[in-house]
C-alpha cells in the first residue's frame, strides 16, 4: 500500500510540471502504459496526435506495429515478454501551431530544449518503474537518454519502419528483423 501511494504522488508531480512551451498547446500530458514496477522500460521519441488526444503512448499505426514486434519477438523467444512500461523523451505533444505554415497540425521531432526540460519527469518515471532494462525506441531517445542507463539496447522506431518498411508495415525488411531479434533476446534474457 505504501508504495501505491508513493507512486500516485510521484506521477501526481510529475502532472504538475510546469512544463516547457509545448504544454500550452498539448490536449493530455502523455506520462506512459504498462506495468508498475517493470522488468523493462520502452522509451519512445514523442507523444503523436492520436496520443495527445487519448493521454496514452503508442497507440494508432506506430502503437499497433510496435505491439506486433513485442508478439514476433515473444513468439520467437519461444515466451511471454517481462513486465514493461512505455513512455516518451516528452510527456506532451510536438507538433507545428504556426497556421500561417503548410504544415500546420502536423507532428514534429521534439526540440533539444524541449527534451531537457522534460528531463526529470523521465527520469522521475524511471525512478517509479524501477527497471532493469532500457529500450530505446528510435534516436531521439537513444540520444539523450544512453548515458543515463547503463543496461540498454536500442530499435528501430515503429513509424520509421512503416515509412521506410515497405509492406506489411516493414516485418519483411532487414531492419525490422534485427529489432525482433533484439527483444526476443532481451526477452529470453529476463523470462525465460
Amino acid at each position: 500500500m505504501k508504495k501505491f501511494r508513493i507512486v500516485k504522488e510521484s506521477f501526481q508531480n510529475i502532472k504538475k510540471c510546469p512544463g516547457c512551451a509545448l504544454k500550452k498547446h498539448r490536449r493530455n500530458q502523455v506520462i506512459g502504459k504498462g506495468s508498475i514496477p517493470a522488468t523493462i522500460l520502452f522509451i519512445g521519441e514523442a507523444p503523436g496526435k492520436s496520443e495527445d488526444l487519448l493521454g496514452e503512448p503508442f497507440v494508432g499505426p506506430s502503437g499497433n506495429l510496435l505491439n506486433r514486434m513485442i508478439r514476433d519477438a515473444s513468439d520467437l523467444a519461444k515466451c511471454k515478454p517481462p513486465s514493461y512500461f512505455i513512455t516518451n523523451t516528452v510527456l506532451c505533444r510536438p507538433w507545428i501551431w504556426d497556421n500561417s505554415r503548410d504544415n500546420y497540425g502536423s507532428n514534429r521531432e521534439p526540440k533539444r530544449s524541449e527534451i531537457l526540460a522534460c528531463k526529470k519527469n523521465i527520469i522521475e518515471i524511471a525512478n517509479i518503474i524501477e527497471p532493469e532494462f532500457v529500450v530505446f525506441i528510435g534516436q531521439v531517445s537513444f540520444m539523450y537518454y544512453s548515458g543515463e542507463f547503463k543496461d540498454n539496447a536500442r530499435i528501430t522506431h515503429p513509424s520509421a519502419h512503416l515509412r521506410f518498411g515497405g509492406d506489411y508495415g516493414g516485418q519483411t525488411s532487414p531492419m525490422y528483423n534485427t529489432d525482433i531479434r533484439t527483444l526476443s533476446d532481451l526477452f529470453r534474457r529476463f523470462k525465460c
